[in-house]
């Protein structure tokens, strides 16, 4: 064999290779895109979740604690995170989140 034939076979089989695996290229590609949007789908879905959850802490406050009740608690949940910030506790943090919470229920409420 000359070495033009065996460039052409080379030539030959490497496009033969390419072809059986285009569709297996094609198959990592499509189940890569499917990967994006279930990731996608499922922040969207954790965010929902969250959500979710923090609304439903909200509404059992305010079912243990009704009307002006609800608003002495979060006057003195403010007054307690006032302190913890003073002392520079990490704990005031997760309180503000609390009353961050008690505020968007308490907004969200419809007057009775």
């Amino acid at each position: 064999m000359r070495w033009d034939d065996w460039e052409k076979l080379i030539r030959r089989e490497r496009e033969q290779r390419r072809q059986e695996e285009k569709p297996l290229h094609d198959r990592i590609h499509q189940l890569e895109a499917d990967l994006y949007f279930a990731r996608q789908e499922i922040r969207h879905l954790q965010r929902e979740k969250k959500e979710l959850w923090e609304r439903s802490q909200a509404v059992a406050l305010g079912t243990v604690f009704p009307g002006r009740e609800l608003e002495e608690v979060k006057k003195i949940l403010e007054e307690a995170w006032l302190e913890l910030v003073l002392v520079a506790s990490p704990k005031a943090e997760g309180l503000s989140r609390i009353i961050g919470l008690l505020e968007r229920y308490l907004l969200g409420r419809s007057p009775r």
